[in-house]
């Protein structure tokens, strides 16, 4: 049943924290809570949402279903002992039937991801699916049971996407400890499914060879348009094609196959046009991700492109069929101080530039327009919060912001956040956010870290966690509000190579990981002792990923830092061919290691690990597939074997980032003291 979730539940919320402005600590972030879907009502009455709290206690992001009226008032909470799936993070599927009675997402039951609804007055979730699979109690699984899916339009039916159920023989090799991986050849790929609901027997409607990568229904419920490719794994919707289906079941119907990225597939509500995401028919993983629409059957010469060298993550249609709203991934929209925002935007269906929805100094998620199509519901980010529930009016432009899921952080004295900008070695204006602690004046030098964003294609926006507004903030492996609160300014610089200059930006570093993008950071670093922001004798660089290969780099290639840390790093860049799931990403940018060996040894940093005299803390996650464990022990061995200041943390069970909270706040402990005994800073700052 439903709760009032009035005055003294949010009582209890600013009781857990200070009542006067006080700094942040560690301890203070690992309460920040995550606010995942946002999705608005067909009538627009209503916005239901989801937020997420790290448990220390139950090991995981613990999410609670919400409705708010759109008109503003108390928030109600749905749901209590209903188990919103968070394997390894909140991930709902917010979904509102189409009649607007019921509110869907996933949840387990049991072990497994299943299709849930409850009633949008209240009252008990109950499943829509009863899918069986073995293993989808596994963390972190990427095939298990149902995880997307789609109400058909007249709400009787449900598409969702799932793998084939295992074999009786599979499941006894299991259990009896016999089963093999072969690898290409026993996997269980996700293919698309339709059954009745409630109830209902699913039925399989796409290849059993081809995964399935998203989908959606015609308007007259007749069909299904979905995205699919013979690639399995991580590259798939890069190698992607649109095809069609009968619900009911049939040979399937290609709309549109060309080289590389088409996917997102989705019907207009007059059922004349598809919106979609492409590359063009261009194979890299580094290209644009531009928003395409086409003519129903695919016809090529109505394949019309709408946005220019952008990288959408989002798109909705408008109920009128005549324009598509979207989210930019990857500052593609905007230039300068604008890459640090991400706003709504929409885009005509007969071309033009593209309009901004959500101006200002925002950071938009998860947009949903209601039937009408006079309503715009969001998640908004602001420079120094960490999500909001909004409201636009589309007629007017007037946004009324419903519910902050974390009001204490007003309690708090916050560091200052702000774009700052200078020029790189050859001229060009390179961009980046600058954190200084609460109170900063600019009268005086201050300890300075450089953090190093992951990637290379991926960047810092305003909120929070500048790196992870869109996931919960505390995956981010370093606290820089609790270090800005320590004292410490951090530079968070945005090289070519990474995003906000364009596609062709990215392509800056093909082949040359470490030489452009390197000497942007350093001369970001200059820049800020130069203005008198950080103390050139106390200087730290940190960096995860692609920001953690950096890192590496950096402290083989200069000896002014005198501390770094690196997580999920790479050091041995021919290796990761090899070893990663995503190896082809790295001959994307090199070439194949057989044909382009000298230049993949020349931009590793193991190739040069003599040059290192920095102490540097390296932490990987155990079961981090995607940067294996190797390219940090490798890394490790060399810099222990010639007597450097080193030390390797691995964290059971994590993977490429943390998702245990235990875990995520050690990690932020672990850096904490690292900066704070080499940057020699007052050893209250590791609390």
């Amino acid at each position: 049943m439903k709760t009032t979730c009035g005055f003294s539940f949010l009582a209890v919320l600013f009781l857990s924290f200070p009542l006067s402005a006080a700094r942040m600590t560690i301890d203070d972030l690992m309460r920040v809570r995550f606010l995942s879907d946002v999705r608005i009502s067909p009538d627009g009455k209503e916005i239901a949402y989801v937020v997420s709290t790290p448990s220390i206690e139950t090991d995981s992001h613990d999410a609670v279903l919400y409705v708010v009226s759109s008109s503003g008032g108390t928030p109600l909470q749905l749901t209590h002992a209903t188990h919103i799936y968070n394997q390894p993070i909140p991930q709902p599927n917010l979904q509102w039937s189409p009649d607007g009675s019921l509110i869907s997402f996933v949840a387990l039951v049991g072990d497994v991801p299943q299709v849930v609804a409850i009633s949008a007055s209240g009252g008990e979730a109950y499943p829509l699916t009863t899918v069986k699979d073995s293993v989808a109690s596994k963390k972190s699984c990427t095939t298990c049971a149902v995880t997307r899916y789609e109400w058909a339009p007249d709400g009787k039916r449900i598409a969702f996407s799932a793998p084939d159920p295992e074999s009786d023989q599979e499941a006894q090799s299991r259990k009896d400890k016999s089963y093999v991986v072969r690898v290409d050849h026993n996997n269980r790929v996700p293919r698309v499914w339709v059954q009745d609901v409630p109830g209902g027997t699913p039925k399989p409607v796409t290849p059993a060879d081809m995964t399935a990568i998203d989908f959606g229904w015609t308007p007259d419920g007749k069909s299904i348009v979905y995205s699919a490719s013979s690639v399995v794994g991580f590259h798939a919707p890069y190698h992607s094609s649109i095809y069609s289906v009968p619900a009911d079941g049939g040979e399937p119907h290609t709309i549109l196959t060309r080289p590389g990225t088409n996917r997102s597939a989705r019907v207009s509500p007059d059922g004349k046009l598809i919106a979609f995401i492409s590359s063009g028919g261009e194979e890299s993983e580094i290209g644009a991700k531009d928003l395409y629409v086409m003519a129903i059957d695919g016809l090529a010469d109505s394949i019309r492109r709408l946005t220019d060298e952008e990288w959408l993550q989002d798109l909705t249609w408008a109920p009128d069929s005549r324009s598509v709203f979207y989210i930019t991934g990857e500052q593609t929209n905007g230039a300068g101080a604008k890459m640090f925002e991400q706003p709504v935007l929409r885009a005509s269906v007969t071309g033009g530039k593209p309009e901004v929805v959500t101006p200002g100094q925002v950071v938009a998620y998860s947009p949903s327009v209601s039937r009408a199509g006079d309503k715009l519901a969001y998640k908004s980010v602001g420079v120094r919060n960490a999500g909001a529930v909004s409201v636009m009016s589309l007629a007017d432009g007037r946004t009324q912001q419903l519910v902050d899921v974390n009001p204490e952080l007003k309690n708090f004295d916050l560091g200052e956040l702000k774009a700052v900008s200078w020029k790189s070695f050859d001229g060009a204006e390179i961009w980046g956010l600058l954190l200084t602690p609460p109170g900063y004046k600019g009268d005086k030098r201050l300890p300075f870290i450089v953090y190093c964003h992951g990637g290379p294609i991926g960047g810092f926006t305003y909120g929070l966690f500048p790196q992870f507004m869109h996931l919960p903030g505390q995956v981010d492996p370093y606290p820089v509000e609790a270090m800005a609160s320590a004292g410490i300014a951090i530079l968070m610089p945005m090289p070519r190579g990474g995003s906000g200059y364009g596609i062709a930006g990215f392509r800056t570093i093909m082949k040359s990981w470490g030489e452009v993008d390197y000497k942007d950071i350093m001369t970001g670093v200059d820049a800020m002792i130069s203005r008198g922001i950080a103390d050139p004798d106390r200087l730290g660089v940190m960096g995860a990923s692609y920001g953690g290969f950096m890192t590496n780099w950096i402290v083989t290639q200069t000896h002014r830092f005198k501390a770094a840390s690196s997580g999920c790093s790479l050091s041995d860049l021919t290796q990761m061919y090899y070893t990663s799931p995503i190896g082809d990403f790295m001959a994307d940018y090199f070439g194949l290691p057989w044909v382009e060996a000298d230049s993949l040894e020349k931009h590793s940093p193991i190739t040069f690990v003599r040059n290192v005299t920095t102490p540097l803390l390296i932490q990987h996650g155990e079961l981090d597939d995607r940067v294996p464990l190797f390219q940090a022990r490798e890394f490790y061995k060399a810099l222990k074997t010639l007597h450097k200041t080193v030390e390797l943390e691995i964290y059971p069970r994590g993977g490429h980032v943390n998702f245990e909270p235990p875990l995520e706040r050690e990690y932020w402990r672990s850096n904490m003291q690292w900066f704070t005994r080499w940057l020699n800073l007052s050893q209250t700052a590791s609390n």
